[in-house]
């Protein structure tokens, strides 16, 4: 999707609007793993917090239900093979909720999801589900090492029997004999498609392409294992013989397709497609995602659903036992306030203001290391979670968020930091993926007092558009000043990737640049700012829009 097309405002007032009625609708069956939520007003000042649905959907007639409605994050349904519960995790745990069986499914009369007994795998994540006998449950759950492992136990708890030894391993498929896994695994810094006896025993890689492959699932006559692979650049749905043998990709178009489910039946599949703002690896949480079904014999690939959603939505097997519906997991988007949405020109003009003055949301902290960082944070609170990850073997850190900018008196952005005191220079080469995102979004490099929102603070800045500057806020809760800019926009596609750099000298601060891969050289004019130490520097992004997450890379970081 571009971002910055002259109708990103209404589209984003239409998104709003189906949030809202999707709320609405399902306000009513509100409900939590610990009982019945009552709907309170939010103070106006605080995240509106994210809300989930887990539905079904019909494939002959596409339509959608809701089954459950809450305000926890659960994720990754199993249909169960008597039609009878699904399962869904959430917080390490897998929960078991009973349902009716009719067109419409619904939560059976006086039930409520109740945690399954797990043994020793008490971590779950994502990647769960039931063998074709519907006798035993296969779980990927982390261990010691904080890394996944694969576990099989009954199918209604008990203790947890470890299947693969080594990690990280994620679960994803059962051989129709059920004497077989097959899942994701790393090892020596790539990740491809393994088996394994269910019993235990060694494991067999089946691809080796660099890049990843994952999401391998049997077809149910077990003659072939459908799996989604980048190996050609994008995300693409492959299958090949249960061997390894007769690679070959199934689906590969303009998007990025995950995960592929086979029915019961053997006769569809369905998969998850997310847009080309999305990097091919990833497969996010909070994005717009469709569902997307095709005949296994070959034909007309038809888009089930569009929402809200991502990582957890679809990421294990869901079909019902008679293939004619799926279940998966949506979530409802928050609602932003008018004056966050971004600056848009003729013919939906639309001027992006300041906040309320008194206007502030708290910052979101996350005590997780980050490569060469202490922490992360999530600044001033923003309507969608962002995220981070660093890759020790090329070095690049991904920062993903969706907020609404870093400018006037407050700031939203995913930040990863280190505290120091003293002198210090920071740099860091910064490419942006998507390359159709918003023109104002911000990579920078910063320097904060603290982590409020409305912090003292200082930063040189790459936007998408191409333009570089160094600006500060003076004091807590001033508005951001330009002290001067850079400009790079309109270069060419294949240009070197702009390198910036920050430098710290007592109370003076200097941009450096490097625009043709030549070495950092700084910029004349500097600007004066102090701070107590010990202070925050690191690396941060925002989207510039409130409520669609985007991508920055930067690689190379150094801290000195």
């Amino acid at each position: 999707m571009k971002t910055h097309s002259t109708n990103l405002l209404q589209q984003l007032a239409q998104r709003c609007t189906k949030a809202l009625r999707r709320a609405s609708t399902v306000a009513l069956i509100a409900t939590s793993v610990l009982g019945v939520h009552a709907q309170q007003s939010a103070p106006a000042n605080a995240p509106a917090g994210l809300e989930y649905s887990l539905e079904t959907i019909a494939i002959d007639s596409a339509e959608r239900n809701v089954v459950y409605h809450t305000r926890d994050h659960i994720e990754a349904p199993n249909w169960s093979c008597d039609g009878k519960f699904l399962l869904f995790n959430f917080k390490g745990g897998i929960y078991k909720l009973p349902i009716t069986s009719d067109d419409k499914p619904a939560i059976q009369p006086g039930s409520k999801p109740q945690l399954l007994d797990t043994g020793a795998a008490k971590k779950c994540n994502n990647d769960h589900g039931i063998s074709f006998d519907g006798t035993q449950l296969a779980v990927s759950s982390r261990g010691d090492d904080k890394k996944s492992l694969i576990y099989v136990l009954p199918i209604n708890g008990g203790e947890a029997r470890l299947v693969t030894p080594l990690s990280p391993s994620y679960w994803h498929g059962w051989s129709p004999d059920d004497k077989t896994l097959t899942y994701c695994a790393e090892r020596d810094g790539n990740f491809d498609v393994y088996t394994i006896p269910t019993a235990g025993g060694a494991e067999k890689r089946l691809t080796t392409n660099p890049g990843l492959d994952d999401g391998p699932e049997y077809s149910p006559d077990g003659r072939f294992i459908y799996f989604n692979s980048e190996r050609n650049g994008t995300m693409e749905i492959w299958r090949m013989k249960p061997d390894g043998s007769e690679q070959q990709p199934v689906v590969a178009d303009e998007y990025r397709n995950w995960f592929p489910h086979l029915s019961p039946d053997g006769k569809w599949m369905v998969f998850i497609s997310f847009g080309k703002d999305v990097i091919p690896d990833e497969h996010p949480e909070n994005r717009d995602v469709m569902l997307r079904l095709m005949p296994v014999a070959g034909g007309e690939i038809r888009v089930l659903a569009k929402l809200f959603g991502g990582q957890g939505t679809l990421n294990v097997p869901s079909w019902s036992p008679d293939s004619k519906k799926l279940a998966f997991v949506s979530v409802t988007k928050p609602v932003p306030p008018d004056w966050s949405l971004p600056s848009m020109p003729e013919p939906n003009p639309h001027k992006q203001v300041p906040p309320p003055a008194d206007f502030h949301r708290p910052t979101v902290t996350i005590n997780q290391p980050l490569g060469i960082f202490e922490g992360q944070a999530d600044i001033g609170g923003p309507l969608l979670p962002g995220n981070a990850n660093f890759n020790a073997r090329t070095g690049q850190y991904r920062l993903t968020s969706a907020s609404y900018n870093i400018w006037y008196q407050r700031d939203e952005c995913r930040y990863a930091w280190k505290q120091i005191s003293g002198d210090a220079s920071l740099s860091a080469t910064i490419t942006f993926p998507n390359r159709e995102g918003y023109y104002d979004r911000k990579a920078v490099l910063m320097f904060r007092q603290d982590l409020n929102d409305d912090s003292k603070t200082i930063m040189v800045a790459l936007h998408g558009g191409g333009l570089i500057h160094l600006a500060q806020r003076a004091e807590k809760g001033a508005k951001i000043v330009e002290a001067c800019r850079v400009k790079a926009e309109n270069r060419a596609a294949d240009a070197p990737p702009i390198r910036l750099g920050i430098e710290k000298r007592g109370n003076t601060f200097a941009l450096l640049v490097s625009l043709n891969g030549e070495p950092l050289h700084q910029v004349e004019t500097t600007a004066e700012l102090h701070l107590d130490g010990p202070f925050y520097v690191g690396i941060g992004f925002c989207s510039h829009l409130p409520v669609t997450s985007d991508t920055a890379v930067l690689s190379d970081v150094v801290l000195k």
